[in-house]
């Protein structure tokens, strides 16, 4: 059973990141028809779960030429134990991307907020707000980017702190 105080603080947590990701300053609407769409592989190592893969989904919008808003959700399966034993994490972000110059593989910085869930949790499971800080490369392709980053997250448990190493590598349209 939740405890009131918990279910209080897990509702502030997904009311202030609901909120956070529909703010977008008043300039940046002109250019929501400029958002790019990327899809990519996750595969995720844990310090509570091991090595878990997923897929992940992440929607950005340029705020100027070097700065992006984006949010993104991924889920990832840690499996390797069999089904029986499997653990699945939803891990929302939203995020300030920084993109450094480049000429063929442009480099950027990603930071933000989160989540590490797990809709199956039985009360022992760590879940909780993240706070991340990556990087990442962009390739260009024809008429699309490939992406590949490294995005450590910290997970603020309700009773202990743990870490995980996320690697990603996807396709942006």
């Amino acid at each position: 059973m939740i405890r009131p105080i918990n279910r209080a603080v897990r509702i502030a947590f997904w009311t202030l990141l609901i909120v956070a990701s529909m703010w977008i300053p008043r300039d940046a609407h002109a250019q929501l028809e400029n958002s790019r769409f990327g899809l990519g592989f996750n595969s995720l190592l844990s310090a509570d779960n091991g090595f878990g893969m997923g897929f992940r989904g992440r929607l950005s919008t340029p705020i100027n030429a070097d700065l992006s808003f984006a949010l993104d959700a991924g889920i990832t399966g840690f499996v390797l134990g069999g089904r029986d034993d499997a653990t699945w994490i939803i891990d929302p972000q939203v995020s300030i991307i920084v993109t450094l110059p480049g000429v063929e593989k442009a480099p950027y910085l990603l930071t933000g907020i989160g989540g590490y869930l797990d809709p199956t949790d039985g009360g022992d499971a760590l879940t909780g707000p993240t706070i991340h800080a990556g990087v990442g490369w962009v390739k260009p392709l024809r008429e699309s980017v490939l992406f590949y980053e490294l995005n450590p997250a910290l997970i603020i448990g309700e009773k202990k702190v743990s870490g995980a190493i996320p690697f990603r590598i996807g396709v942006i349209f």
